[in-house]
């Protein structure tokens, strides 16, 4: 299969946004950084659809695909809660945590299988690990994706995007901000945002072939660039909206149709950190968080800031590594398990 080294830069930049949006408690402002959940999800759509919309049904069946995709995205989101139970009692024991020593036990429990808790304060429905919220509604849309493909039609997928589209600008009128769907309050929404990009990514997909060839021509700069501005800077209801119904579709479109690039070892670099970074960062900034809320960082904040970004993306370049061993060791687990029980049915019969 292709690598589209554009969009792997992309959900880079995208997971340096949402971790750059966390660390405001440090740098003393708010940014558009959880637009970039929708560009995820998105994104999610168009790759996933590339890898299996043709393959779903005939020699791929429901079953291995959930299992390729748990393969994909278990691993780190497991190291993430590990981190995030590790962080939590230390808290405990420090007299800083939220969360009763009960609760802690019992969302462990319920966030282990993808599960929002209902055990913790504030609402959050991944009280443990916050940003984990959107990795269940990953893992969700993937599964009804594959369940229900072969009734997934062009005309199902964009019925789907407009209803959960107009959701979505709705949630955004009415709260002033498209960063909803992790607390419980919000939970609707945030399947709404998932409902809305992850169709549109398949349907982008299965309509490449409109997509114009001019926009291989733009500089590879530019959309990076303006993709990092965009998710960097302040938001707003405008703003909002129109990212997630216009912005993000044509950011996918360009990455698409970008060609090859003379950085490509940058953008693998950012690809392949993208998602340790987005699962491990979590756990890790609470700490930093409650750091900045006792002591006055002033000038150093920023700095700080960036330190922090720099040892999490060394942190992530490590963690992919282990990540793809970790994922091969699984794939032959699955593989030599199936074929153990293939040939013990055999032997039954």
């Amino acid at each position: 299969m292709r690598q589209y080294l554009m969009l792997d830069a992309m959900r880079g930049i995208a997971a340096l946004a949402v971790v750059w949006f966390h660390l405001h408690f440090v740098v003393g402002y708010d940014s558009a950084g959880p637009l970039a959940v929708d560009f995820f999800f998105l994104l999610s759509g168009f790759v996933v659809a590339s890898a299996y919309d043709d393959r779903l049904g005939k020699d791929l069946d429901t079953k291995s695909f959930v299992q390729k995709r748990v393969i994909r995205m278990y691993p780190l989101f497991l190291c993430g809660l590990l981190l995030a139970l590790v962080v939590q009692e230390l808290l405990i024991l420090k007299g800083f945590s939220r969360l009763s020593q009960h609760q802690t036990v019992l969302s462990f429990m319920v966030e282990l299988f993808w599960l929002p808790s209902p055990f913790g304060p504030d609402g959050f429905t991944f009280p443990l690990d916050g940003p984990a919220w959107s990795l269940s509604f990953e893992i969700l849309v993937n599964v009804l994706y594959a369940v229900f493909h072969r009734h997934l039609t062009d005309r199902l997928l964009g019925l789907l995007a407009v209803i959960s589209g107009s959701a979505v600008v709705a949630g955004v009128v009415i709260l002033g901000t498209a960063n909803f769907g992790w607390s419980w309050a919000t939970l609707p929404l945030g399947l709404a945002r998932v409902m809305f990009s992850f169709p549109v990514g398949v349907l982008l997909w299965r309509h490449r072939a409109q997509i114009p060839q001019s926009l291989g021509r733009v500089p590879p700069w530019l959309p990076l660039t303006g993709l990092g501005f965009l998710l960097v800077f302040p938001e707003s209801r405008v703003s909002d909206i129109l990212f997630v119904v216009i912005g993000a579709p044509l950011l996918v479109a360009i990455g698409f149709r970008a060609g090859s690039s003379d950085h490509a070892r940058a953008f693998r670099f950012l690809g392949e950190t993208s998602y340790p970074l987005y699962a491990l960062h979590g756990p890790t900034i609470v700490v930093l968080q409650g750091v900045a809320k006792r002591l006055d960082l002033g000038l150093f904040a920023v700095p700080i800031a960036l330190v922090y970004l720099c040892a999490m993306l060394i942190l992530a370049k490590a963690f992919a590594v282990w990540d793809l061993s970790a994922r091969q060791a699984l794939q032959r687990f699955v593989k030599r398990h199936g074929r153990a029980a293939r040939g013990s049915g055999a032997r039954l019969a």
